[in-house]
């Protein structure tokens, strides 16, 4: 041992004040076991007890530091010399039994990681801290607009009245700025919007309170933003959750021309799995949905709401998604069903809900290989030809019936060039995290000059629970890889 470190756990040693704590004793050489004045002094302890065996097994341990104190050798008789013996078997057979006592501790925590649901795939986002007097019902019914282009007075002011003119504002409504990806071309979900103003809703529409939290945007002195910035990152933590459950249910009403009748319909298994499963809270969005679908006037009554397109999850108006986002317009973000953007230019994959990016991906292409067009997911497969480490990767999604698919690779070097025959490649963490975002029948756009060359994950991963068998052990597939 360097002489430093025997210095340090010196004085660790002493600060504790050893002759007066036996037990900190025992521990100590437990952790220090080359700490020969911590052996000598325990010894001592035992041999005040008068346990010679124990103090004549730490005399030993403690070597040159007893022949420096007591000023004589170790004298070990016949009769020592066996308790010594007895003395150091019954350490091996106590530091066996430690050894197995955590080997079964490993075992039972290891057991523990793979079985509890919320550790495994449960994967709900943590709740964000609600402001004061709000409950997450409350920031549930809260309405959310992003304005785009310019933010300045003007765009405000149109965008204001305009979501005023969209919605009657029960609880709270919130404008945004929608930060533009770096080309301009499209709104980031990934970036915190800016808060331009808040309503808080009233008994009368002409009471409601509008909040200025963003000066460029009112020519005003804004007010504190601490209370809508709250609400925002609360709404947002589940808005994902929401959009993975609403697309699942567009796609399902596309193929089948029907609603399911449960949410198990979306986790059946290969190859009619949706989706791997459901979190909790979009089991719970699904009921609260369903209860206001059954209390819903019948169809053709004057002056109520009627049922949206999906029967589920209201479909809510999403503004002026077809103008270039840089010429302004208001945007309900999140509102539109999921689509994968595939760019050869930049080598970038998105996930998409109107004008916004929600992900995106670097990816491995094959130039020209890869076809250019729209395409639709049609199958979902985990552990292509039944590994998970093979020229698949662990995830595979084919595209429109045909060999080219989007899948992962044991040759994650070919990331972001062109090696491929025609497929798009993908990092295993990347490939994973969009299989359980998309359902099947998403619609795939590939193509060149569409997307921003930046990468935007989950923070955290989007994971939903795997509650179906979505392996396809019959079928050797032979993607374009």
């Amino acid at each position: 041992m360097k002489s430093k470190d025997h210095d340090e756990q010196l004085r660790q040693f002493f600060q504790h004040h050893p002759l007066e704590n036996p037990q900190y004793l025992k521990k100590y050489v437990r952790e220090h076991p080359t700490n020969k004045m911590a052996w000598y002094l325990l010894g001592r302890e035992y041999d005040a007890q008068g346990k010679q065996g124990k103090a004549l097994y730490c005399y030993t341990q403690a070597g040159e530091i007893y022949e420096a104190f007591e000023n004589q050798t170790i004298a070990v008789s016949p009769e020592s010399q066996q308790s010594l013996r007895q003395w150091e078997q019954l350490g091996k057979k106590k530091k066996l039994q430690q050894r197995i006592r955590w080997a079964a501790l490993t075992v039972l925590m290891v057991l523990g990681i793979l079985l509890t649901p919320e550790l495994n795939k449960e994967k709900d986002r943590p709740v964000a801290a609600l402001p004061e007097g709000m409950t997450q019902d409350q920031v549930q019914e809260t309405k959310v607009y992003y304005v785009t282009g310019s933010r300045n007075k003007e765009n405000t002011a149109a965008a204001l009245q305009e979501m005023l003119l969209k919605e009657r504002v029960n609880r709270y409504a919130i404008l945004a700025y929608g930060k533009p990806t770096e080309d301009g071309k499209w709104i980031s979900w990934s970036k915190s919007p800016q808060i331009l103003l808040s309503v808080e809703g009233k008994e009368d529409a002409a009471t409601q309170q509008i909040q200025y939290h963003d000066a460029e945007s009112c020519s005003c002195q804004p007010s504190d933003a601490t209370k809508p910035q709250a609400i925002f990152r609360a709404w947002a933590e589940q808005r994902e959750q929401e959009l993975v459950l609403r697309s699942a249910l567009t796609s399902y009403k596309q193929k089948y021309s029907k609603l399911p009748e449960s949410l198990e319909e979306l986790s059946q298994p290969y190859p009619k799995n949706m989706l791997p499963g459901v979190t909790p809270f979009m089991e719970e969005l699904y009921k609260q949905s369903k209860a206001a679908e059954a209390t819903e006037p019948a169809a053709g009554e004057p002056g109520k709401a009627q049922p949206n397109d999906t029967g589920v999850l209201p479909s809510e108006p999403s503004g002026n998604n077809t103008s270039p986002v840089g010429t302004g317009g208001l945007v309900k973000p999140l509102t539109e069903p999921l689509r994968i953007v595939v760019d050869k230019t930049s080598h970038r994959l998105a996930l998409v809900s109107g004008q916004l990016i929600v992900r995106s991906y670097p990816v491995g292409l094959g130039a020209e290989r890869t076809p250019e067009g729209t395409f639709e997911i049609s199958e979902k497969v985990r552990n292509p030809n039944g590994k998970s480490n093979g020229e698949f990767g662990s995830r595979g999604m084919t595209l429109s019936d045909t060999q080219y698919a989007i899948h992962g690779t044991n040759k994650p070097s070919s990331i972001e060039k062109d090696q491929s025959l025609g497929c798009i490649r993908m990092l295993k963490e990347d490939v994973e995290e969009l299989f359980d975002m998309v359902p099947m029948g998403t619609p795939v756009t590939i193509g060149k000059g569409l997307l921003p060359s930046e990468v935007k994950r989950g923070k955290p991963v989007f994971e939903l629970p795997m509650n179906t068998e979505e392996t396809n052990p019959g079928k050797v597939y032979k993607w374009l890889n």
